[in-house]
């Protein structure tokens, strides 16, 4: 252990094989100061970096293969259009507030 984490090279569920298996770039530590694992990648300039998860598991190896540089381009277009359909959801829950207030404020004023 090296401070306040320590790499994970064998675990219950095999995952930390299974990430070099994809990559063999990607290595798995423990962060007791966040009490999480991470997934860092040393084929990544700077900061090597991926992901956190609370535990080891196949959510840990979905979310590797979902979020490699292959597929970068479309992880942009998704969160894109993710983006657009969260502000369109935000903004007709903000008209429909205001439709709301300004209906009651008028039952009030005309009563």
């Amino acid at each position: 252990m090296i401070g306040s984490y320590r790499e994970i090279k064998n675990d219950l569920f095999g995952i930390a094989r299974r990430l070099a298996a994809i990559d063999r770039d990607y290595f798995v530590v423990y962060s007791y100061r966040d009490s999480r694992y991470e997934i860092h990648n040393r084929g990544n300039k700077g900061n090597t970096f991926c992901f956190s998860c609370p535990c080891l598991d196949e959510r840990t190896i979905t979310r590797a293969l979902k979020t490699r540089r292959e597929r970068i381009e479309e992880l942009l277009k998704e969160t894109e259009r993710d983006n657009r359909r969260i502000l369109k959801e935000e903004t007709a829950k903000t008209v429909k507030k205001i439709e709301l207030g300004a209906e009651r404020a008028l039952s009030k004023g005309g009563a």
